[in-house]
């Protein structure tokens, strides 16, 4: 009896665990910049610069995303910047990179339970400068661009969900700061372009 009692926990345990599986994590796409033509600079080297010191903590959820807006524009820097000169910087400076997330007032009544209402808004700003430095590090030429986007999502989203629109907020922002500074790039600091 002992046995059979064993056998019956062991089963109702495996049946509890087989109940809770963990969906298999999605595979997103990388954030690149490769299919356009970078620029190349008349300048010694690349750098890149965080002023953006993220919180970690809640409101503030990019340390919590797949691709956190800062990395997004440090992959752009070094998509789309060519350093190929022999003196002077190039310095992608990120000056804001926050995206947080703020609770909506839902309806918590009965009528509530009959509908799927917009939980979360995420709020994101990203705020970048292409800047040139001469040899002694004096800011010769600059480009400024900054882009926010926000984004209200439902109830009950999964973990994948979720990280799939945290991926397009991040994706977007970039894309943004790309569309931005490649025209004031071409005007600001075409001394420094090679043709």
């Amino acid at each position: 009896m002992k046995h059979f009692h064993l056998v019956v926990v062991v089963m109702a345990a495996l049946a509890a665990t087989a109940c809770q599986t963990v969906p298999p994590m999605q595979k997103l796409p990388e954030i690149s910049f490769t299919s356009q033509r970078p620029f190349q600079l008349n300048v010694g080297q690349l750098e890149i610069v965080s002023e953006y010191a993220a919180p970690g903590r809640s409101p503030n959820i990019e340390h919590l995303m797949p691709v956190s807006p800062e990395a997004a524009i440090q992959r752009w820097a070094q998509d789309r910047l060519r350093p190929m000169g022999k003196t002077g910087l190039a310095r992608v400076v990120i000056r804001d990179a926050k995206v947080v997330e703020v609770p909506l007032a839902i309806d918590k009544g009965v009528s509530g339970s009959f509908k799927k209402e917009q939980e979360y808004r995420y709020d994101a700003a990203l705020d970048v400068a292409v800047q040139i430095l001469d040899a002694r590090q004096m800011v010769i030429g600059e480009a400024l661009a900054n882009a926010t986007r926000s984004r209200t999502v439902p109830e009950g989203l999964s973990i994948n969900q979720r990280d799939r629109i945290w991926w397009e907020i991040t994706d977007a922002l970039s894309r943004d700061i790309d569309e931005q500074l490649t025209p004031l790039i071409r005007g600001y600091l075409n001394r420094w372009v090679i043709q």
